[in-house]
């Protein structure tokens, strides 16, 4: 995202790899701590998670935010 510009001045609030902190905070994104590893963030239309211990929680988020609802 950062190298496609989609954070770049935007001021988007979102989380990642910790390793990957640099990328996210230098275009211009507020950094949020991914504490603990299978958190996720929503900031406007943006989920953004870190790792595969956050898919359940980012995939709930996402379908919150596309107004998706599953019902058995």
């Amino acid at each position: 995202m950062s190298q496609g510009g989609k954070l770049t001045g935007m001021g988007k609030k979102c989380t990642a790899y910790p390793a990957v902190k640099l990328n996210v905070v230098l275009p211009g994104a507020a950094w949020l701590e991914p504490e603990p590893i299978d958190r996720c963030f929503t900031d406007g239309n943006l989920v953004t998670g870190v790792a595969w211990p956050g898919h359940p929680e980012f995939i709930s988020q996402l379908m919150t935010l596309l107004d998706i609802r599953v019902s058995f």
